[in-house]
């Protein structure tokens, strides 16, 4: 299962079906192709803190509402920062 984590004020997300993208890479698919069909978007409702979605061909992804991802806990500067 693949977690997707979104800002707290999130609605909308989009992001990439990693098992999708791996059993493409396996199959020897143009990477453009993998990216097609491995690309998932959706909604958030704003008091949802998790849901969760399937892609085309059925896996399922976890999207949780965070702060901060738990592996970003500490500031570090070489992060892009966007003010």
């Amino acid at each position: 299962m693949t977690e997707v984590w979104v800002s707290p004020s999130a609605t909308v997300f989009a992001c990439l079906c990693e098992p999708c993208l791996e059993e493409a890479r396996e199959r020897g698919d143009l990477f453009s192709d993998a990216l097609h069909s491995a690309f998932i978007r959706g909604a958030i409702g704003r008091e949802t803190n998790a849901t969760s979605v399937r892609c085309a061909a059925g896996h399922e992804l976890v999207v949780r509402r965070v702060e901060r991802p738990p592996g970003l806990s500490s500031k570090d500067e070489r992060q892009l920062q966007i003010a």
